[in-house]
């Protein structure tokens, strides 16, 4: 488990940002895809995997 200052919506932020860097990097649309759906099941179920993942590892709970 990780101690942190940090939300789960930040280290959400940052992995969406490297995950879409490294799509337009190596020019791989499918990831960049994916992030897209990933927010759009997020908006609209307000549920986030990768939000709930990083609080199971200790960062701040915060809500969408």
């Amino acid at each position: 488990m990780i101690k942190t200052t940090w939300t789960s919506v930040r280290a959400v932020y940052l992995l969406m940002s490297i995950v879409l860097l490294s799509g337009i990097v190596f020019d791989y649309w499918p990831v960049v895809i994916f992030v897209v759906v990933m927010l759009n099941i997020g908006v609209w179920t307000k549920f986030c995997p990768s939000k709930w993942i990083f609080e199971v590892l200790g960062f701040h709970k915060t809500d969408l």
